[in-house]
């Protein structure tokens, strides 16, 4: 092949490899995930942090979020309907009964190529899909202090 034939190949590669990754979805975070990582609490030493999460999709726009992460010392549930903007935002309503202390009611976020993220005041959660599995990132005030904690998760169950 030519130079000159070669520059539209090349020019059709360059931008098919440049073009944005497609926009990762609720549904794309179906299902039931389970792992464990560390948690901080109060600055002290980390401690082993287990977490089961299930993302169950009711329709392209909404999803319930839910989940219990625990250490030998505490534990945290949480239950929230994820609300799917139009421009990528995520508006998360704690729905759970009865409501957990150190849980916020309303969450703001986005939902972006890499992963969710959302957060409100010192509560965070970051959820990232990577090809080791899902990487939950947590961080926030709760009754017993600041928390941090990271913990990789695996899809416990096949919804394709």
């Amino acid at each position: 092949m030519s130079v000159g034939r070669a520059a539209p190949v090349l020019a059709l590669f360059v931008a098919l490899t440049a073009s944005p990754a497609p926009a990762l979805t609720l549904d794309d975070l179906a299902g039931r995930w389970r792992g464990e990582g560390a948690l901080s609490l109060n600055n002290e030493p980390a401690q082993r942090l287990r977490c089961q999460i299930r993302f169950r999709t009711v329709d392209p726009a909404r999803s319930v979020f839910s989940g219990r992460c625990a250490t030998a010392q505490a534990a945290q549930s949480f239950t929230y309907m994820l609300i799917l903007g139009q421009d990528g935002t995520v508006r998360a309503e704690n729905r759970a009964e009865p409501q957990e202390e150190g849980v916020p009611m309303i969450m703001q976020g986005t939902l972006a190529t890499d992963g969710l993220r959302f957060a409100e005041g010192t509560a965070r959660f970051d959820l990232s899909l990577t090809r080791e599995g899902l990487d939950f990132r947590l961080e926030g005030d709760g009754p017993q202090g600041f928390a941090r904690g990271q913990a990789l998760l695996q899809r416990t169950d096949d919804v394709r």
